[in-house]
């Protein structure tokens, strides 16, 4: 199905509200007005799967109705947007595995493979809806949205008209669009409501810089910032598997924060320190740590800030090769690391024995997941679950050295059927 639409942002409530009661607009006669309140979920993986393909998911929460819409971001600079859309409608909520056979079930799992889908952010709609009709051709439907976009704490809200043909022409689209900026005075909307909760999501990672004190940092000059979907399709890094490690990386953080007592403000930078641990790899497989480590020295994920992109290259430095502390004693002679902060080379080796750990787990690319994580006394139990356990358990052990040097708890790993 193709989305055919116009979109308009305003910030004059007064005309918002004589278009939410207004009878007719040009020669079309409003009919079917009608109220509502729901909520869409964003959806997509750690490393963007989907984004990364061209498209957005959501989920559309409405009393007794669950509506999940896969929908290809199209960029255009016509107030006229055209977009594929595919819809399933459900009575409850439920995983995409879950869905019945078909596009949109099928898109969805091919894109993410065994990945996990998280919420990226949530938009709030108060909106009137109506029918522009002609006789009884229904020609478009009109939307005025009172919208609050939400993610984790900030929020972004703004007033947008939109469009939508429905039995009309493109023509008559384009006569609408032309009566709501002459008419109104509406303003073309260029961004769609995905790309507003795209720059809060953004501007949440940002603002984690602001509340983390290193004290005084060295800058680093000729940095080229690059988004982090474009780093990972530029270096052509393995997708299913910085994904599952991103997603080991991120249990461990969150379930054992109180072990490895890092910031958890760093939770943002430690998913990007996973995305791009092996950014090195098709530059050189043996030395990848190393490739790695040097080209993200000259670039960095844009959506990281600085001084946090100052991590990255050394997390991904480490990630790689036996660490003992003769291998430690030499990093802090380094004059790039040594003149960071003490505070910073202490939270990228707690980082990195993190994501050391988290590499380990998918050595068998076998899909191992982390079925459960305890702590007793002063030893850490993280049960393996999957085909592959037994490998990525015994190669977790083996990469948990810099765990045991840095941290003051011993973890044991143990698989499970």
């Amino acid at each position: 199905m193709m989305e055919i639409e116009a979109k308009f942002l305003l910030s004059d409530e007064v005309v918002f509200e004589k278009l939410s009661s207004i009878d007719s607009i040009d020669t079309f006669t409003v009919a079917n007005r009608i109220k509502s309140n729901f909520k869409d979920t964003y959806f997509d993986t750690l490393d963007m799967a989907l984004y990364s393909a061209g498209y957005s998911f959501r989920c559309r929460e409405k009393p007794g109705k669950i509506t999940y819409t896969l929908k290809s971001l199209e960029k255009t600079d016509s107030v006229i947007r055209k977009r594929e859309e595919i819809e399933v409608v459900v009575p409850e909520k439920c995983e995409v595995s879950e869905l019945d056979e078909g596009r949109l079930k099928s898109f969805v799992l091919n894109v993410i493979g065994s990945g996990k889908l998280f919420s990226l952010f949530e938009v709030i709609h108060e909106r009137t809806s109506c029918d522009l009709m002609d006789d009884s051709r229904n020609v478009a439907e009109l939307s005025l949205d009172d919208v609050v976009i939400k993610c984790k704490g900030n929020e972004k809200a703004y007033l947008e008209v939109e469009v939508e043909l429905q039995e009309g022409s493109e023509d008559e689209l384009q006569s609408l669009a032309e009566v709501m900026v002459g008419d109104f005075g509406l303003m073309p909307g260029s961004s769609s409501k995905f790309d507003n909760g795209l720059e809060l999501w953004r501007e949440n990672i940002s603002r984690t810089a602001g509340k983390l004190d290193y004290g005084k940092v060295p800058s680093r000059k000729k940095i080229d910032p690059i988004t982090f979907t474009e780093l990972l399709n530029d270096y052509d890094v393995e997708r299913n598997h910085a994904r599952k490690v991103t997603e080991n990386s991120l249990a461990l953080f969150d379930e054992l924060i109180s072990v490895h007592r890092l910031d958890p403000d760093l939770r943002d930078t430690m998913i990007m320190a996973a995305l791009v641990h092996d950014v090195g790899v098709t530059t050189d497989v043996k030395g990848h740590h190393k490739a790695g480590r040097d080209i993200l020295l000259r670039q960095s994920p844009a959506e990281i800030p600085f001084p946090l992109y100052l991590i990255l290259p050394w997390t991904t430095f480490l990630h790689k090769k036996k660490i003992h502390e003769d291998k430690l004693a030499k990093l802090f002679v380094k004059k790039k690391f040594s003149a960071l902060p003490q505070k910073m080379r202490d939270d990228i080796l707690r980082m990195a024995a993190i994501l050391r750990i988290a590499d380990g787990m998918d050595y068998s690319r076998m899909d191992s997941v982390i079925s459960n994580i305890e702590t007793r006394n002063k030893d850490v139990i993280i049960e393996i679950k999957g085909p592959g356990s037994e490998i990525d358990a015994r190669r977790a052990e083996k990469k948990s050295d810099l765990w045991g040097l840095v941290l003051d708890r011993a973890v044991k790993f143990r698989p499970v059927a």
